[in-house]
Parts: C-alpha cells; structure tokens; sequence
C-alpha cells in the first residue's frame, strides 16, 4: 500500500471519535514504512489525536494553506503539530520551513524536523524555525521529551490514551 501524493491518510484508529476533540498532527513524509513505524508508535502509546500525511513539499503547503483538495477543514484540520522529513521528492523540508517563514500567520503550535543525526540539518532546522528535531526510528519516549521541551505544547494523558494539544 502506498500513500498518494494528492491525498493525506488518517491511519490514526481513533481519528473520527477523537477529531473533535484532539488537535492534528501533521507528518510530511515520503517514505511509506518511516509514516507506518509512527503510526504504530503512536497507537502503541494510545496518541488518540488524528493523524494526516502527505508526501511533498507542495501537498505539506498547500495543506497548511488549506488549498486544493485541502481546503475542507472539517477533514483535514490545521496541524497543531508538523513532523517533517527533510527529504522529500519535490524539494526539501526546509523549502517547508522557509514557507512557514514567509508565511507566520499560518503556524502550527511546533514544527519538529525528522532526520538522521546530521548536525548541520538540525542547526539549519533550528535557525529557519523548527521547535525541536526527532531523529528516526522514532521512539515514545523522544516524542515526550520533545513535547515537554517545545513551549505551547502539551502532552495530556487521559483514561482513553494521550492528547497532544496547546499548552496556554
């Protein structure tokens, strides 16, 4: 099964009971099994907010802008959080990162960048404003960590799972 470029998946199992409560999380990322390893991370952890994909830098930004196929934000939310792949088919995610940058009316609470260990990368992240980088495989415990350290993030635990949201 492989994702489509025009369209994100909802593989969250809890997405349509939580939508309405539970922020989304957006994942930009082109490799199928690294969107699945997250996936099962989170079901594993009981993260109950929905989560969407897409594979490019043009469907990550037309997604934010609520563009296209997109525009419906009834079924696909603006992201409270951006998990973003640095390398994708149509650019890179720091093309995602400079139109964020250009754009600061259209920001989700975080933008975290998922890469490898390459320094450079994450100094660069870090300075075209990503909150915070998560380095692949992801892990649980890095994803707490991570909330816990990037301001306007929260990482609720409730008798159903965990509800990423705005930390006022």
């Amino acid at each position: 099964m492989s994702l489509p470029a025009t369209a994100p998946q909802d593989k969250s199992p809890e997405s349509t009971r939580q939508s309405s409560r539970a922020a989304t999380i957006l994942v930009v990322d082109d490799s199928e099994s690294d969107v699945e390893l997250l996936q099962h991370m989170l079901r594993r952890y009981a993260v109950l907010n929905p989560v969407q994909a897409v594979q490019s830098v043009h469907d990550a930004i037309c997604y934010l802008k609520g563009e296209g196929i997109y525009q419906d934000r009834q079924r696909y939310p603006f992201p409270i959080l951006v998990l973003l792949d640095l390398h994708l088919p149509d650019g890179t995610g720091f093309n995602v990162l400079h139109w964020l940058e250009a754009h600061p009316t259209r920001l989700p609470t975080a933008v975290v960048v998922l890469t490898g260990s390459d320094r450079n990368a994450i100094q660069r992240s870090y300075a075209m404003g990503a909150h915070s980088f998560l380095v692949k495989p992801l892990r649980f415990e890095d994803l707490q960590n991570m909330v816990s350290n990037v301001r306007g993030l929260k990482l609720t635990r409730t008798a159903e799972g965990h509800i990423l949201q705005a930390d006022p």
